[in-house]
């Protein structure tokens, strides 16, 4: 295992939004260095995810909003694709094979 510091919480501008509008207008007021059509892109790919797993719709939400708000810092270069930079190593089975 590899030694890495504890996860931190991503910034949210509101504790909750009302609806998918106002958080269109939050996120494309919070990611001002991207286009607005990238934006409301990701935003309805965080939406469809959340759709797919039917959850209901405040936590549908503040779901969509923290998947969005990864991708679009991602997309901002606010933080980097760390994921792969530590993989971890994955042991094949042997398969016997039976003549």
């Amino acid at each position: 295992m590899s030694d890495t510091a504890e996860p931190t919480p991503l910034p949210r501008c509101c504790v909750e939004h009302p609806d998918w509008e106002t958080l269109l207008d939050h996120l494309t007021t919070d990611f001002n260095e991207l286009a607005s059509n990238d934006v409301l892109r990701e935003l309805a790919r965080a939406r469809q995810a959340v759709r797919i797993v039917t959850l209901d719709a405040a936590d549908a939400l503040q779901v969509a909003e923290l998947i969005a708000r990864h991708q679009l810092m991602l997309a901002a270069g606010r933080i980097g694709d760390v994921a792969r930079l530590d993989p971890e190593v994955h042991r094949r089975r042997e398969v016997s094979r039976a003549g």
